[in-house]
């Protein structure tokens, strides 16, 4: 019953701090405040009932180690998430997710040490334990870390963040296949921890790509440490929320969408007069 708590409230946990992610790439949208209150109601909708499903269809053993629904599940959800990228909508909204948020919400990774602790405790087989826990205890671990870097505009910090994402997917793919080939490391994949492979694990590959994605097309931008502290003033908010729309409107808006071009043809000011 413990567990079962445990699993419960972290779960619940990690899906606030991501939807609060969304909640700020949503703020940014251009656009009108309904369209932008719609899509804050719809995302929280969505998480919440992913949540509860996937707990229902686990508590009621639908996850069985004997069927293919582990996978089904975790398949499903990766494409639903890749499918949304399709719309230019969301598109904006992961490009207005500061990346530092995107890198530092997977902190939660530390939390695979239990399947160490398992492992000590014979309940799982080292062949699948060892290396998914320590992966998983690496990949959180640095996670803060690197977001820092970010934060502090280190000149290593991009192509530190993209090594440390391919790091965390490899590791869930590694931990994936794993649990296939061992039954769960030997000891069941049963509820609440089924809820690891169904719902955390798809969750956490999703926000390593969508991190991922900014990174390579560098659409994901820097800020002088002067700007991040104007945060705490209103004023400093509101200049930087202007810059990250900016950003999200380059993201999303076809050329002819844009900004207008100065009066004249071809964006070219119109001559002055000549004096006399």
């Amino acid at each position: 019953m413990t567990l079962i708590l445990l699993q419960v409230i972290i779960q619940s946990i990690a899906s606030t701090l991501y939807w609060i992610g969304l909640y700020v790439g949503i703020r940014v949208l251009p656009g009108e405040k309904s369209r932008r209150l719609r899509w804050i109601v719809g995302s929280a909708a969505v998480l919440v009932v992913w949540l509860v499903a996937v707990m229902l269809l686990a508590a009621n053993d639908v996850f069985r180690i004997d069927a293919p629904r582990i996978p089904v599940a975790l398949l499903t959800t990766l494409a639903a998430g890749y499918l949304l990228l399709f719309s230019r909508t969301f598109r904006a909204i992961v490009g207005g997710i500061p990346q530092h948020w995107l890198i530092g919400i997977q902190t939660f990774r530390i939390l695979g040490g239990v399947l160490l602790l398992r492992y000590f405790q014979g309940e799982l087989s080292g062949v699948f334990a060892i290396p998914a826990g320590v992966g998983d205890v690496l990949t959180g671990l640095f996670a803060p870390l690197v977001a820092y870097w970010w934060v502090a505009g280190k000149p290593y910090a991009r192509t530190a963040a993209i090594a440390w994402n391919l790091f965390g997917m490899a590791d869930l793919v590694n931990a994936g296949v794993l649990g296939a080939l061992t039954g769960g490391g030997g000891g069941g994949i049963v509820f609440p921890i089924v809820l690891i492979p169904t719902y955390a694990v798809p969750r956490a590959f999703l926000v390593h790509s969508y991190s991922l994605i900014g990174l390579l097309r560098k659409t994901s931008r820097h800020f002088a440490p002067a700007e991040i502290a104007a945060l705490g003033d209103r004023d400093g908010a509101d200049v930087i929320e202007g810059k990250i729309r900016s950003v999200v409107e380059d993201i999303t808006l076809r050329p002819a969408e844009r900004q207008p071009a100065p009066p004249g043809r071809s964006g070219q000011s119109r001559p002055r007069p000549a004096l006399t």
